[in-house]
């Protein structure tokens, strides 16, 4: 039986086409591949098992980008503003973390930081279009 996506005047929205949803992939993307040059070809659960500070932020950087995405798709797509302006405010404190992790792996990496550097940029980017993100939900509501 197909869901029923219409009640409550709520549609679906393809949210996969967002340029901040394409960034968040891309973010996440790029975390797991430089924490694989850093740290070689660990797990995460091997990262999330390690006491090594260097794993620890690695395993860090990794979920938190991983959870950049279902943020996005829960403000775009819920029908309660509540939700929508929760999934917004911890967006935000998630781009500030992923941020924090960088500059942590890069004062403890020797190799890699230009990688790093890389990343914290498109974080950047990815901020500014969360930004300019937020203030059109904003204005829907």
């Amino acid at each position: 039986m197909k869901k029923n996506y219409f009640r409550h005047g709520y549609r679906r929205r393809n949210v996969t086409k967002l340029p901040v949803y394409k960034k968040a992939i891309h973010i996440f993307t790029l975390s797991r591949q430089i924490v694989e040059y850093l740290r070689g070809e660990k797990s995460v659960m091997e990262l999330h098992r390690s006491q090594s500070l260097d794993d620890v932020y690695s395993d860090k950087l990794i979920m938190t980008s991983l959870g950049l995405a279902p943020k996005i798709a829960m403000a775009e797509t819920s029908p309660d503003i509540n939700v929508k302006l929760a999934s917004l405010s911890s967006l935000e404190k998630t781009t500030a973390s992923l941020i924090h992790y960088c500059e942590k792996l890069e004062i403890r990496s020797q190799q890699g930081r230009e990688f790093l550097s890389l990343l914290r940029q498109e974080i950047k980017k990815f901020g500014h279009l969360q930004t300019k993100w937020a203030g059109s939900i904003h204005s829907k509501n």
